[in-house]
C-alpha cells in the first residue's frame, strides 16, 4: 500500500507545476484534499489525469480507513484576480455598491428597505471600534435588509438598476473578469469556474448567511440579461446564471 501510495504522489508531482490555471477539488464542497491540495496544472488534459490518480489515491485510503472522508474529485479552472493596480480598494467597492443600491431603492420607492438599512447600520456602527470596518457594517446591513424587506423579483430588479450605476466591475466584458474585479477587491475569494457556473468563497458574512451581494452586482453588470442563482455550497457559494433570481443579497446554508 505504501508503495502504491508514494508512487501515485509522485505521478502527481511530476503532473503539477506551478501557477497553474486547473487544479483538482470536490464538486460538492469544493475542498482540495490531501493528495491533490494545492496542486496546479497546466491544462485540463493533465488535470483530468491528476483528478484519475486523487481518486485511486482517495480509494486506496478509503478501503483501508472506513473513515477516509469520501470526496467527488472533478478538475476546476482558477480564474486570476485583476491586478491589484486596476482592482478597486475594500472600502471602495463596499462604498461603490451600497452607493448604488440606495440609488436604486430610492428611484423605485423602497423607502422602508432604506430606513431598514439605516437603522441596522447606525445600530451596528455604534458597536464597531474599528472605523476601517465601518463600510463592511454598511455592506452587511445593505445586504440584510434586501434579503429580509425585499422578494427576490423586488431584489433583482433594484440591483439590475444598482449594476447600470456601480463602478465596482466597470468596462469588463465577461463575468470572468466581473467576478475578478470582485475579488480584487478583497470581498469574494478561491473564485473558479466549473462546468456549471462559478464557485467562490465570500468574505463577508451576515449571521449565518454568506453577503453576496457585491458579486451579484458585478454579474449583472456584465451579464444585464442574466438571472442570476447564488446558494451555498459548504463554506463556499455557488453561482449559476440563470434559474434565478436568488440568492442575490446572501446566501444562507440550507
Amino acid at each position: 500500500m505504501g508503495d502504491d501510495l508514494r508512487t501515485m504522489r509522485e505521478r502527481l508531482d511530476a503532473l503539477a507545476t506551478e501557477g497553474g490555471r486547473f487544479y483538482v477539488a470536490c464538486a460538492r464542497t469544493g475542498e482540495r484534499p490531501f493528495p491533490v491540495g494545492g496542486l496546479r496544472f497546466a491544462d485540463r488534459e493533465t488535470a483530468t489525469d491528476a483528478a484519475g490518480l486523487a481518486r485511486t489515491y482517495r480509494e486506496t485510503l478509503e478501503r483501508y480507513d472506513p473513515r477516509a472522508p469520501h470526496y467527488d474529485l472533478v478538475v476546476h479552472e482558477r480564474t486570476a484576480p485583476v491586478p491589484d493596480a486596476d482592482a478597486p480598494s475594500l472600502p471602495d467597492a463596499c462604498h461603490d455598491v451600497t452607493g448604488a443600491v440606495f440609488e436604486a431603492l430610492s428611484a423605485a420607492g423602497h423607502r422602508d428597505a432604506e430606513r431598514a438599512v439605516l437603522d441596522a447600520y447606525f445600530a451596528a456602527a455604534e458597536a464597531t471600534t474599528d472605523l476601517d470596518d465601518l463600510c463592511v457594517v454598511l455592506l452587511r446591513c445593505t445586504a440584510a435588509a434586501l434579503a429580509d424587506e425585499l422578494s427576490a423579483a423586488e431584489q433583482a430588479d433594484v440591483l439590475a438598476d444598482a449594476a447600470r450605476r456601480a463602478d465596482v466591475a466597470t468596462d469588463v466584458s465577461d463575468v470572468e473578469e466581473a467576478l475578478a474585479a470582485v475579488a480584487g477587491a478583497g470581498l469574494v475569494d478561491e473564485l473558479a469556474e466549473t462546468a456549471d457556473g462559478w464557485r467562490f468563497r465570500p468574505t463577508v458574512n451576515v449571521a449565518d448567511a454568506a453577503v453576496t451581494l457585491p458579486a451579484a452586482v458585478a454579474v449583472l453588470s456584465a451579464r444585464p440579461d442574466a438571472r442570476p442563482v447564488f446558494d451555498r455550497v459548504g463554506d463556499g457559494v455557488r453561482a449559476h446564471l440563470a434559474g434565478g433570481p436568488a440568492g442575490l443579497a446572501t446566501a444562507s446554508s440550507q
